[in-house]
Protein backbone atom coordinates (compact mmCIF):
# COMPACT_ATOMS: atom_id res chain seq x y z
CA UNK A 1 0.00 0.00 0.00
CA UNK A 2 1.63 3.70 -0.80
CA UNK A 3 2.35 6.32 1.85
CA UNK A 4 1.23 8.78 -0.31
CA UNK A 5 -1.49 11.42 1.23
CA UNK A 6 -3.35 14.28 0.29
CA UNK A 7 -3.17 17.36 1.84
CA UNK A 8 -5.72 18.41 4.46
CA UNK A 9 -6.62 14.63 4.60
CA UNK A 10 -4.45 13.41 7.15
CA UNK A 11 -4.08 9.49 6.93
CA UNK A 12 -6.16 9.27 3.46
CA UNK A 13 -4.30 7.53 0.69
CA UNK A 14 -5.58 7.03 -2.75
CA UNK A 15 -7.15 3.51 -3.55
CA UNK A 16 -5.25 0.66 -3.25
CA UNK A 17 -5.49 -2.13 -0.63
CA UNK A 18 -5.33 -2.59 3.03
CA UNK A 19 -4.62 -6.23 3.57
CA UNK A 20 -7.04 -8.43 2.07
CA UNK A 21 -9.04 -5.71 1.16
CA UNK A 22 -9.77 -3.42 -1.79
CA UNK A 23 -10.12 0.48 -1.25
CA UNK A 24 -12.45 2.05 -3.63
CA UNK A 25 -12.63 5.52 -1.78
CA UNK A 26 -13.34 7.76 0.92
CA UNK A 27 -16.37 6.93 2.83
CA UNK A 28 -16.34 9.40 5.39
CA UNK A 29 -13.87 11.78 7.44
CA UNK A 30 -13.96 13.83 10.96
CA UNK A 31 -11.15 15.03 13.78
CA UNK A 32 -10.62 11.34 15.03
CA UNK A 33 -9.96 9.17 11.98
CA UNK A 34 -11.14 8.07 8.02
CA UNK A 35 -13.73 5.78 6.88
CA UNK A 36 -13.32 4.11 3.68
CA UNK A 37 -14.89 2.37 1.02
CA UNK A 38 -14.14 -1.31 0.88
CA UNK A 39 -14.41 -4.71 -0.58
CA UNK A 40 -13.44 -7.97 0.78
CA UNK A 41 -12.14 -10.53 -2.06
CA UNK A 42 -13.53 -13.30 -0.20
CA UNK A 43 -17.03 -13.13 0.47
CA UNK A 44 -17.40 -10.67 -2.42
CA UNK A 45 -18.78 -7.88 0.02
CA UNK A 46 -18.60 -4.27 0.44
CA UNK A 47 -17.19 -3.27 3.97
CA UNK A 48 -16.34 -0.20 5.54
CA UNK A 49 -12.60 0.07 6.72
CA UNK A 50 -12.08 2.48 9.67
CA UNK A 51 -8.95 4.15 10.60
CA UNK A 52 -7.42 7.07 13.54
CA UNK A 53 -5.11 9.78 11.64
CA UNK A 54 -1.68 8.71 12.23
CA UNK A 55 -0.90 11.97 14.17
CA UNK A 56 -3.17 11.32 16.83
CA UNK A 57 -1.32 7.83 17.60
CA UNK A 58 1.19 8.73 19.91
CA UNK A 59 5.03 7.92 19.44
CA UNK A 60 6.05 7.21 23.23
CA UNK A 61 3.76 4.21 23.98
CA UNK A 62 3.06 3.56 20.04
CA UNK A 63 3.24 -0.40 20.61
CA UNK A 64 1.17 -0.22 24.26
CA UNK A 65 -1.70 2.10 22.03
CA UNK A 66 -1.79 -0.51 19.48
CA UNK A 67 -2.50 -3.68 21.66
CA UNK A 68 -5.10 -1.64 23.68
CA UNK A 69 -6.52 -0.62 20.64
CA UNK A 70 -7.01 -4.03 19.13
CA UNK A 71 -8.10 -5.72 22.66
CA UNK A 72 -10.33 -2.67 22.53
CA UNK A 73 -11.88 -3.30 19.01
CA UNK A 74 -11.68 -7.36 19.11
CA UNK A 75 -14.43 -6.77 22.27
CA UNK A 76 -16.72 -4.46 20.34
CA UNK A 77 -16.05 -7.13 17.54
CA UNK A 78 -17.54 -9.60 19.67
CA UNK A 79 -20.87 -7.53 20.07
CA UNK A 80 -23.47 -9.14 17.77
CA UNK A 81 -26.75 -7.76 17.55
CA UNK A 82 -29.46 -6.67 14.93
CA UNK A 83 -29.60 -2.94 16.57
CA UNK A 84 -25.36 -2.85 15.85
CA UNK A 85 -23.26 -2.67 13.19
CA UNK A 86 -21.01 -5.39 12.79
CA UNK A 87 -17.54 -5.43 13.10
CA UNK A 88 -15.88 -7.96 10.99
CA UNK A 89 -11.84 -7.94 11.53
CA UNK A 90 -8.83 -6.58 13.02
CA UNK A 91 -6.03 -4.96 11.74
CA UNK A 92 -2.36 -3.35 11.30
CA UNK A 93 -0.42 -2.39 8.12
CA UNK A 94 2.31 0.06 8.38
CA UNK A 95 2.04 0.51 11.98
CA UNK A 96 -1.81 1.67 11.40
CA UNK A 97 -5.03 -0.05 13.16
CA UNK A 98 -7.74 -0.50 10.87
CA UNK A 99 -11.44 -1.88 11.75
CA UNK A 100 -13.47 -3.57 9.46
CA UNK A 101 -17.27 -3.07 9.52
CA UNK A 102 -20.63 -3.92 8.15
CA UNK A 103 -21.13 -1.25 5.39
CA UNK A 104 -25.17 -0.62 4.73
CA UNK A 105 -27.22 1.68 2.76
CA UNK A 106 -28.58 3.98 4.96
CA UNK A 107 -28.79 7.55 6.41
CA UNK A 108 -28.56 9.18 9.87
CA UNK A 109 -30.33 9.88 12.61
CA UNK A 110 -28.72 13.30 12.40
CA UNK A 111 -30.05 13.66 8.61
CA UNK A 112 -33.85 12.58 9.74
CA UNK A 113 -34.07 15.16 12.54
CA UNK A 114 -32.38 18.24 10.36
CA UNK A 115 -34.46 17.29 6.59
CA UNK A 116 -37.83 16.18 8.34
CA UNK A 117 -40.93 16.11 8.51
CA UNK A 118 -41.01 16.43 12.10
CA UNK A 119 -40.53 13.10 13.99
CA UNK A 120 -44.40 11.52 15.20
CA UNK A 121 -44.53 9.30 18.24
CA UNK A 122 -44.98 5.82 16.23
CA UNK A 123 -41.40 6.42 14.40
CA UNK A 124 -40.08 7.66 17.80
CA UNK A 125 -41.31 4.84 19.81
CA UNK A 126 -39.60 2.52 17.08
CA UNK A 127 -36.00 4.08 16.30
CA UNK A 128 -35.62 4.63 19.91
CA UNK A 129 -36.74 1.21 21.13
CA UNK A 130 -34.84 -0.18 18.52
CA UNK A 131 -31.56 2.24 19.69
CA UNK A 132 -31.83 1.39 22.82
CA UNK A 133 -31.73 -2.19 22.46
CA UNK A 134 -28.60 -1.82 20.54
CA UNK A 135 -27.52 0.11 23.16
CA UNK A 136 -28.46 -2.52 25.94
CA UNK A 137 -26.16 -5.31 23.80
CA UNK A 138 -23.37 -3.56 24.10
CA UNK A 139 -23.59 -2.53 27.76
CA UNK A 140 -24.05 -6.64 28.26
CA UNK A 141 -20.71 -6.90 26.74
CA UNK A 142 -18.88 -4.56 28.80
CA UNK A 143 -18.35 -2.10 26.40
CA UNK A 144 -19.43 2.27 26.89
CA UNK A 145 -20.69 3.85 23.85
CA UNK A 146 -19.25 7.24 25.23
CA UNK A 147 -20.42 9.46 22.07
CA UNK A 148 -23.96 8.66 21.77
CA UNK A 149 -25.50 10.77 19.16
CA UNK A 150 -27.68 11.01 15.81
CA UNK A 151 -24.78 10.64 13.59
CA UNK A 152 -23.83 7.17 15.10
CA UNK A 153 -27.29 6.19 14.60
CA UNK A 154 -27.88 4.81 11.32
CA UNK A 155 -31.27 4.11 9.97
CA UNK A 156 -31.80 2.05 6.67
CA UNK A 157 -34.60 1.71 4.48
CA UNK A 158 -36.33 -1.32 6.31
CA UNK A 159 -36.81 0.70 9.22
CA UNK A 160 -33.61 -1.24 11.16
CA UNK A 161 -31.84 1.28 13.60
CA UNK A 162 -28.14 0.46 13.83
CA UNK A 163 -25.85 1.95 16.36
CA UNK A 164 -21.89 2.47 15.26
CA UNK A 165 -18.58 3.63 16.64
CA UNK A 166 -19.43 1.93 20.07
CA UNK A 167 -16.23 1.85 21.99
CA UNK A 168 -14.13 3.52 19.30
CA UNK A 169 -14.82 6.88 20.74
CA UNK A 170 -12.33 5.89 23.90
CA UNK A 171 -10.40 3.43 21.14
CA UNK A 172 -9.27 6.91 19.51
CA UNK A 173 -8.76 9.06 22.57
CA UNK A 174 -7.07 6.63 24.36
CA UNK A 175 -3.63 8.94 25.53
CA UNK A 176 -3.35 9.91 21.81
CA UNK A 177 -4.98 12.84 22.21
CA UNK A 178 -4.32 14.25 25.93
CA UNK A 179 -8.01 14.99 26.54
CA UNK A 180 -9.80 13.58 29.39
CA UNK A 181 -12.91 15.14 27.67
CA UNK A 182 -14.38 12.26 25.45
CA UNK A 183 -17.66 13.14 23.09
CA UNK A 184 -19.73 15.51 21.45
CA UNK A 185 -20.94 18.59 24.31
CA UNK A 186 -24.63 18.52 23.10
CA UNK A 187 -25.33 15.17 24.22
CA UNK A 188 -22.64 14.61 27.10
CA UNK A 189 -22.96 14.13 31.02
CA UNK A 190 -22.15 16.77 32.93
CA UNK A 191 -19.42 14.01 34.74
CA UNK A 192 -17.68 13.75 30.98
CA UNK A 193 -17.27 17.48 31.14
CA UNK A 194 -15.51 17.06 34.32
CA UNK A 195 -13.19 13.76 32.88
CA UNK A 196 -14.28 11.73 35.64
CA UNK A 197 -15.41 8.35 34.59
CA UNK A 198 -18.10 7.49 32.46
CA UNK A 199 -20.07 4.24 33.15
CA UNK A 200 -22.98 3.10 31.26
CA UNK A 201 -25.22 6.19 33.04
CA UNK A 202 -23.20 8.46 30.90
CA UNK A 203 -24.84 7.04 27.83
CA UNK A 204 -28.31 6.57 29.10
CA UNK A 205 -27.95 10.90 29.54
CA UNK A 206 -26.73 10.79 25.56
CA UNK A 207 -29.94 8.70 24.72
CA UNK A 208 -31.89 11.12 26.83
CA UNK A 209 -30.40 13.78 24.95
CA UNK A 210 -31.22 12.49 21.32
CA UNK A 211 -34.78 11.53 22.38
CA UNK A 212 -35.31 15.16 23.71
CA UNK A 213 -33.73 16.15 20.39
CA UNK A 214 -36.01 13.70 18.37
CA UNK A 215 -39.33 14.79 20.11
CA UNK A 216 -38.72 18.44 19.81
CA UNK A 217 -36.08 19.25 17.10
CA UNK A 218 -34.13 21.02 19.15
CA UNK A 219 -30.99 19.83 21.71
CA UNK A 220 -31.83 19.87 25.74
CA UNK A 221 -29.12 22.84 25.88
CA UNK A 222 -27.82 25.26 23.76
CA UNK A 223 -24.79 28.25 24.55
CA UNK A 224 -22.65 30.61 22.91
CA UNK A 225 -19.91 28.71 24.32
CA UNK A 226 -18.57 25.35 26.34
CA UNK A 227 -17.99 26.58 29.42
CA UNK A 228 -21.37 28.00 29.16
CA UNK A 229 -23.24 25.01 27.83
CA UNK A 230 -21.66 23.16 31.11
CA UNK A 231 -23.28 25.38 33.29
CA UNK A 232 -26.77 24.95 31.59
CA UNK A 233 -26.07 21.20 31.39
CA UNK A 234 -24.84 20.94 35.21
CA UNK A 235 -28.11 22.95 36.00
CA UNK A 236 -30.65 20.30 34.73
CA UNK A 237 -32.88 23.23 34.00
CA UNK A 238 -34.03 22.07 30.41
CA UNK A 239 -37.87 22.84 29.36
CA UNK A 240 -39.75 19.32 29.11
CA UNK A 241 -40.26 18.66 25.62
CA UNK A 242 -43.96 19.40 26.14
CA UNK A 243 -43.34 23.03 26.35
CA UNK A 244 -41.97 23.07 23.13
CA UNK A 245 -44.15 20.42 21.29
CA UNK A 246 -47.98 19.42 21.67
CA UNK A 247 -49.96 15.96 21.79
CA UNK A 248 -47.65 14.05 23.54
CA UNK A 249 -48.46 11.67 26.01
CA UNK A 250 -48.39 12.89 29.64
CA UNK A 251 -46.15 10.95 31.28
CA UNK A 252 -42.82 11.14 28.40
CA UNK A 253 -41.65 14.60 30.04
CA UNK A 254 -40.70 13.10 33.45
CA UNK A 255 -38.95 9.57 31.05
CA UNK A 256 -36.69 12.23 29.08
CA UNK A 257 -36.02 14.61 32.17
CA UNK A 258 -34.89 11.27 34.61
CA UNK A 259 -32.55 10.34 31.88
CA UNK A 260 -31.07 13.98 31.40
CA UNK A 261 -30.70 14.13 35.46
CA UNK A 262 -27.33 15.97 36.37
CA UNK A 263 -26.88 13.73 38.87
CA UNK A 264 -25.40 10.26 38.15
CA UNK A 265 -27.69 8.53 40.44
CA UNK A 266 -31.02 10.31 39.95
CA UNK A 267 -30.87 9.06 36.27
CA UNK A 268 -32.31 5.37 35.17
CA UNK A 269 -29.98 2.62 36.73
CA UNK A 270 -29.64 0.90 33.59
CA UNK A 271 -30.90 0.44 29.86
CA UNK A 272 -33.63 -2.34 30.69
CA UNK A 273 -35.19 0.11 33.32
CA UNK A 274 -34.93 3.23 30.29
CA UNK A 275 -36.66 1.03 28.54
CA UNK A 276 -39.65 -0.11 30.30
CA UNK A 277 -40.28 3.38 31.08
CA UNK A 278 -40.29 4.30 27.98
CA UNK A 279 -42.29 1.94 26.19
CA UNK A 280 -45.02 2.37 29.24
CA UNK A 281 -45.63 5.64 28.48
CA UNK A 282 -47.27 4.86 25.11
CA UNK A 283 -49.14 1.78 26.88
CA UNK A 284 -51.10 -0.16 24.52
CA UNK A 285 -52.94 2.51 22.70
CA UNK A 286 -54.36 1.27 19.17
CA UNK A 287 -54.49 4.74 18.01
CA UNK A 288 -50.28 5.43 18.13
CA UNK A 289 -50.11 5.15 14.61
CA UNK A 290 -52.58 7.74 13.82
CA UNK A 291 -51.65 10.11 16.74
CA UNK A 292 -49.83 13.80 15.73
CA UNK A 293 -47.47 16.15 17.45
CA UNK A 294 -46.87 19.73 16.53
CA UNK A 295 -43.96 21.51 17.27
CA UNK A 296 -44.62 25.12 19.25
CA UNK A 297 -42.02 26.56 17.75
CA UNK A 298 -39.55 25.79 14.82
CA UNK A 299 -36.60 24.33 14.92
CA UNK A 300 -34.00 26.64 14.51
CA UNK A 301 -31.38 23.75 12.50
CA UNK A 302 -33.51 23.42 10.14
CA UNK A 303 -32.14 26.73 8.39
CA UNK A 304 -34.07 27.84 5.54
CA UNK A 305 -35.65 24.67 3.57
CA UNK A 306 -32.60 22.98 4.86
CA UNK A 307 -30.45 25.04 2.91
CA UNK A 308 -26.86 25.24 4.68
CA UNK A 309 -25.54 28.40 5.82
CA UNK A 310 -23.10 28.88 2.95
CA UNK A 311 -26.90 29.05 0.54
CA UNK A 312 -28.48 31.14 3.38
CA UNK A 313 -25.80 33.81 3.62
CA UNK A 314 -25.66 36.38 0.64
CA UNK A 315 -21.49 36.23 -0.79
CA UNK A 316 -21.25 40.19 0.44
CA UNK A 317 -22.51 38.40 4.11
CA UNK A 318 -20.02 35.60 3.74
CA UNK A 319 -17.25 37.83 2.40
CA UNK A 320 -17.37 40.65 5.41
CA UNK A 321 -17.28 37.86 7.97
CA UNK A 322 -14.44 36.14 6.21
CA UNK A 323 -12.88 39.46 6.56
CA UNK A 324 -13.42 39.78 10.32
CA UNK A 325 -12.09 36.33 10.91
CA UNK A 326 -9.11 37.05 8.94
CA UNK A 327 -8.27 40.25 10.92
CA UNK A 328 -8.19 37.99 14.22
CA UNK A 329 -7.02 34.95 13.53
CA UNK A 330 -5.57 35.00 9.99
CA UNK A 331 -5.87 33.58 6.99
CA UNK A 332 -7.14 30.13 8.45
CA UNK A 333 -10.15 32.21 9.65
CA UNK A 334 -11.85 31.83 5.49
CA UNK A 335 -10.83 28.33 5.39
CA UNK A 336 -12.55 27.65 8.57
CA UNK A 337 -15.63 29.67 8.00
CA UNK A 338 -16.28 28.33 4.78
CA UNK A 339 -16.35 24.87 5.60
CA UNK A 340 -18.56 25.45 8.76
CA UNK A 341 -20.87 26.94 6.45
CA UNK A 342 -20.90 24.19 4.18
CA UNK A 343 -21.80 21.65 7.14
CA UNK A 344 -23.81 23.18 9.00
CA UNK A 345 -27.79 24.98 8.86
CA UNK A 346 -27.91 26.65 12.07
CA UNK A 347 -26.31 30.16 12.97
CA UNK A 348 -24.93 29.02 16.36
CA UNK A 349 -23.72 25.46 15.25
CA UNK A 350 -21.47 27.15 12.28
CA UNK A 351 -20.10 29.26 15.02
CA UNK A 352 -19.91 26.96 17.57
CA UNK A 353 -17.46 25.44 14.53
CA UNK A 354 -15.78 28.64 13.54
CA UNK A 355 -14.60 29.84 17.10
CA UNK A 356 -13.80 26.68 18.65
CA UNK A 357 -10.20 27.56 19.08
CA UNK A 358 -10.34 31.24 19.90
CA UNK A 359 -9.92 32.66 23.19
CA UNK A 360 -13.31 32.96 25.10
CA UNK A 361 -13.02 36.89 25.11
CA UNK A 362 -12.30 37.16 21.67
CA UNK A 363 -14.74 34.38 20.23
CA UNK A 364 -17.70 36.23 22.40
CA UNK A 365 -16.30 39.52 20.96
CA UNK A 366 -15.93 37.81 17.27
CA UNK A 367 -19.61 35.92 17.92
CA UNK A 368 -21.75 38.58 18.32
CA UNK A 369 -20.19 41.19 15.73
CA UNK A 370 -20.90 38.36 13.45
CA UNK A 371 -24.26 37.62 14.18
CA UNK A 372 -25.17 40.78 13.72
CA UNK A 373 -23.99 41.06 10.33
CA UNK A 374 -25.48 37.86 9.79
CA UNK A 375 -29.15 39.37 10.75
CA UNK A 376 -28.42 42.06 8.24
CA UNK A 377 -27.71 40.18 5.23
CA UNK A 378 -29.48 36.98 5.67
CA UNK A 379 -30.32 36.40 1.63
CA UNK A 380 -34.28 37.81 1.37
CA UNK A 381 -33.41 41.93 2.27
CA UNK A 382 -31.38 43.37 4.81
CA UNK A 383 -34.73 44.20 6.69
CA UNK A 384 -34.53 40.88 8.28
CA UNK A 385 -36.84 41.96 10.71
CA UNK A 386 -38.89 44.51 9.92
CA UNK A 387 -40.10 47.04 12.24
CA UNK A 388 -44.14 45.88 12.41
CA UNK A 389 -42.77 42.24 13.18
CA UNK A 390 -40.44 43.76 16.24
CA UNK A 391 -43.39 45.89 17.40
CA UNK A 392 -45.77 43.09 17.20
CA UNK A 393 -42.94 40.73 19.23
CA UNK A 394 -42.56 43.38 21.99
CA UNK A 395 -46.36 43.71 22.33
CA UNK A 396 -46.96 39.63 22.80
CA UNK A 397 -43.83 39.80 25.36
CA UNK A 398 -44.74 43.17 27.44
CA UNK A 399 -47.65 41.08 29.48
CA UNK A 400 -45.08 38.13 30.48
CA UNK A 401 -42.02 40.46 31.29
CA UNK A 402 -43.01 43.93 31.53
CA UNK A 403 -41.59 47.46 29.76
CA UNK A 404 -38.17 45.31 29.54
CA UNK A 405 -39.68 43.57 26.66
CA UNK A 406 -38.62 46.44 23.76
CA UNK A 407 -34.91 46.21 25.26
CA UNK A 408 -35.06 42.13 25.01
CA UNK A 409 -36.43 42.35 21.59
CA UNK A 410 -34.03 44.80 20.15
CA UNK A 411 -31.08 42.72 21.51
CA UNK A 412 -32.37 39.49 20.74
CA UNK A 413 -32.97 40.39 17.01
CA UNK A 414 -29.62 41.42 16.88
CA UNK A 415 -28.21 38.03 17.60
CA UNK A 416 -31.02 35.91 15.68
CA UNK A 417 -30.50 34.98 12.03
CA UNK A 418 -34.76 33.88 11.84
CA UNK A 419 -37.69 34.92 13.72
CA UNK A 420 -38.14 31.10 14.73
CA UNK A 421 -35.23 31.62 16.65
CA UNK A 422 -35.91 35.01 17.86
CA UNK A 423 -39.09 33.89 18.97
CA UNK A 424 -37.33 31.19 21.04
CA UNK A 425 -34.89 32.77 22.43
CA UNK A 426 -37.67 35.85 23.50
CA UNK A 427 -39.48 32.62 25.46
CA UNK A 428 -36.52 32.10 27.03
CA UNK A 429 -36.96 35.45 29.13
CA UNK A 430 -40.54 34.10 30.43
CA UNK A 431 -39.65 31.75 33.56
CA UNK A 432 -43.07 31.06 34.26
CA UNK A 433 -43.59 27.95 31.80
CA UNK A 434 -47.31 28.25 31.42
CA UNK A 435 -46.62 31.92 30.63
CA UNK A 436 -43.49 30.57 27.90
CA UNK A 437 -46.07 28.32 26.50
CA UNK A 438 -49.17 31.03 26.52
CA UNK A 439 -46.84 33.22 25.04
CA UNK A 440 -45.70 30.78 21.78
CA UNK A 441 -48.64 29.18 21.25
CA UNK A 442 -49.69 32.82 20.30
CA UNK A 443 -47.33 32.12 17.21
CA UNK A 444 -49.12 28.18 16.17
Amino acid sequence: MTDTTIKGHAGYRPPGRIGKYRIDGLLGQGAMGVVYLGHDPDIDRPVAIKTVHAHLIGEADRDGWLARFAREAKAAGRCLHANLVTIFDYLQEDGAPYIVMERIESRTLEDRIKTGPALQLSEIRSIFSQLLQGLEAIHSAGIIHRDLKPANVMLTDDGAVKLTDFGVARIEAMEATGAAMIGTPAYMAPEQFLGKPADMRADIYAAGAMLYEMITGQKPYRAENIPALIDKIRSGQAPPPSAMTTGLPPRLDGVVLQALAPEVEDRFADVPRFQTAFLGVFGTAPTLDASFIQRVAPPSTRGRGGDSMLVQMSPQTLARIEAQLIARIGPIGKVLMKRAASATQDVHEMLDIVLADVKETEGTHLRDSILREISAGMKGGTDLFPAEMLADLTTRLTPHVGPIASVLVKREARKCASPEELRTRLSEKITNLAERQAFLKTFA
